[in-house]
Order: C-alpha cells, then structure tokens, then sequence
C-alpha cells in the first residue's frame, strides 16, 4: 500500500503522464478483446459471468485517503492478484476533494497493474465535455500541480473518461450503474447501453446512466432539480430488473450514510467518500459469489456493505 499512496502523492507530470497512458492502453486492449476474465465487454456494458469475490467502490471525489483505506481493508494486491476476483468502481473519481490527480492515478496503476481484476465505470464527473457542470474543478487542480503540462494532461485524462464503462451486469445478481436507470424504452438493452457514449447527441441513454436518481414517485419519471436527467420511479427499476435477469440496482451519484435503500428494496445507493460531504458516510461492498447467490433484494445485499470509520 505504501508504494502506490507515496507514488500517487509525488508523481510528476511524467510519472502521472505516463501511468495514465497506462490505464488508457489497458481500456483500449479489452475493448478490442471484448472480453476480460470471466466477462464480456462490449462497447460502454461489462458483463461478468464467472467470478469468486467482488468488491464494489462508489463515488470517491477526490478523497484517496477513504480510497486507501478501502483498498488497504480488502487487501487489494492479493485481492486483485485472482483474475477469478472483481474489484468495480462506479465513477466520480474527481471534483470537491482535494486529490482528485492521486485517485486518478491510482485507479489507473490498479487497471494496468491487474486488467482483468478492474472494472472502471464513468461517472457524471467523468463527462464534462458531453455534459458540462459548474464544480468541475479537476482542470484546477491540474494546473496546479502541474503546471505548464496541464492542457495536454487534461486532453488525455478526457480520452481516459470516453473508454470507461457505463454499465456493469454481474450475472443473474447486480447491475450496476454510476447514476440511474434510462426511463424510455429502449428495445435492446445490451445494444443501448454499448453504444451510448456514440449516440448521447440522439438519445437519452448515456444522461440518464450518469445523471438520473430514484425517488417514489407515481409516475415513471419526472425532471431532475440537478437540471440534467431525471428522477425515476420503482416500475423503470423493477422493469430493468426484469430484462437484465438481475435483483437489485447498485449506484451511487448521491452522498448518504454509506448506503440507503429504495424502490421497495430493489436498489441500493452506495457512497464511498467522506472529505467533500463530511455529514454523511462512506461504505463499500465485498461479498463472495456464494454471498451474492443469496441475494434477492437490496436488505439482502446490504449485510455485505462495510462501512468506513467516521474519522
């Protein structure tokens, strides 16, 4: 642990430059693949079929100090050294904290260190070009770390969002998205969801991935109060549950007490930072595949969520 916190804490321009053409190669490969250990990969969907632990990251923003306690807790270079064992990320790496360049390149040594073990899926904070809001403030934190190199980094850090994952199915169990669920029908799922980064100019489906939150609503949907995506209700949770042959949503996309349930305990939000919301907790998941052959619901899932010392 020590190697990869002082690496991501002292790395220069070239140090990050190059570990983050690391991570970018590492994406790019599976994508040509389309395919890591035990899963599939097409386009913006991961799905993995065979697997023995999974540990599931939310939201960090930032906060590397929660991230190296999380990777410290599950042992993470024994963890990731089984191909067999899954470690997901569920986006937004970056904003509101204040090391949003270490987590970035941590996430990155973690993929090309062990590709078939990470799965990196983008968050709204990792669309600032599709879909800009004001606290993006990484441009910032580039610059001030590095200086004169800054645009040319934050061009490559932009190719680094474009090649992460928008969805993540894990077979017969979990889906798992950044945000919310898309509130249109959409015919093929698979096929909605691999080509959405290519397509969010003519649909919805990529917004809503990373922008849409659930709330008990009446109706399938209504707009967002963040002014992007929307808000959606228990019968587009429980007909995705449907057609991905899954039983309970993961996301995270809002702060809360480690976890919260909804949707009649068909979804768990997760959040794994505590710096930029220090009222709220921060959780992860770690749950064996026999763990999650137990699981029906999200009251069940939740006895696998480990929350972190307030601190």
């Amino acid at each position: 642990m020590s190697q990869i916190v002082r690496l991501s804490a002292t790395a220069g321009p070239s140090e990050f430059s190059q570990v983050l053409e690391q991570g970018i190669s590492a994406l790019k490969e599976e994508q040509k693949r389309g395919a890591i250990a035990g899963g599939t990969v097409t386009g913006g969907l991961v799905e993995i079929k065979d697997y023995d632990q999974l540990v599931v990251l939310s939201d960090l923003h930032g906060d590397s100090q929660a991230l190296f306690q999380i990777l410290d807790a599950v042992n993470y270079e024994k963890f990731l050294s089984g191909p067999e064992n899954k470690m997901v990320f569920l986006g937004d790496y970056v904003d509101r904290g204040s090391d949003s360049i270490g987590v970035l390149y941590a996430i990155c040594y973690l993929k090309h260190a062990h590709p078939d073990s990470v799965i990196l899926m983008r968050g709204n904070h990792e669309a600032p070009s599709e879909f800009p809001f004001p606290s993006h403030d990484l441009p910032y934190d580039i610059e001030d770390r590095f200086g004169a190199g800054a645009k040319a980094i934050y061009g490559r850090i932009l190719a680094l969002f474009g090649l992460l994952t928008l969805a993540t199915v894990v077979q017969g169990r979990l889906l798992l998205v950044h945000g919310g669920l898309p509130t249109d029908a959409l015919g093929d799922w698979r096929q909605a969801i691999a080509t959405a980064q290519k397509s969010h100019l003519k649909n919805r489906v990529m917004e809503e991935l990373l922008w849409n939150d659930p709330r008990p609503l009446g109706e399938e949907w209504e707009p967002s109060w963040r002014g992007i995506g929307r808000h959606f209700g228990s019968a587009v949770t429980k007909r995705w549950l449907a057609d991905t042959n899954t039983k309970v949503v993961v996301r995270g996309h809002e702060p809360c007490h480690g976890y919260r349930i909804d949707h009649h305990s068909m979804m768990l939000t997760l959040f794994s930072c505590r710096q930029a919301y220090p009222g709220f907790g921060a959780a992860y998941i770690s749950a064996g595949k026999n763990d999650l052959d137990s699981v029906n619901d999200a009251d069940d899932l939740a006895k696998f969520v480990k929350k972190l010392p307030q601190s």
